[in-house]
């Protein structure tokens, strides 16, 4: 979930940016610390199979404003993911692999 409110972040922030260095960017703020070696070769290769940004959004969007959707979901769902992380930290588990 981290990696999409940061995906969506990015995609209202850096309108000029392709799908796939939003994807990237977005990995590499939530994911890759996770991820060894082949899972992250992996991820850089299934980047060069993004969709096409404008396709990404109309397929998403459907007929509303997306942009403001999107706004609203990270507006909406950062807070809550925000609060998983804290009872995750409070119980030890939030961070389980060292960076």
């Amino acid at each position: 979930m981290d990696f999409l409110v940061a995906l969506f972040r990015n995609l209202l922030e850096h309108k000029d940016w392709p799908m796939s260095q939003a994807c990237s960017d977005a990995y590499g703020k939530t994911l890759k610390k996770w991820h060894g070696w082949l899972a992250s070769s992996s991820f850089t290769v299934a980047m060069k199979l993004a969709p096409d940004r404008k396709k990404f959004l109309e397929v998403i969007g459907g007929s509303g404003d997306i942009y403001a959707d999107i706004e609203n979901f990270c507006v909406t769902f950062s807070p809550l993911l925000e609060e998983n992380h804290k009872f995750l930290a409070s119980v030890g588990l939030d961070d389980l692999k060292a960076s």
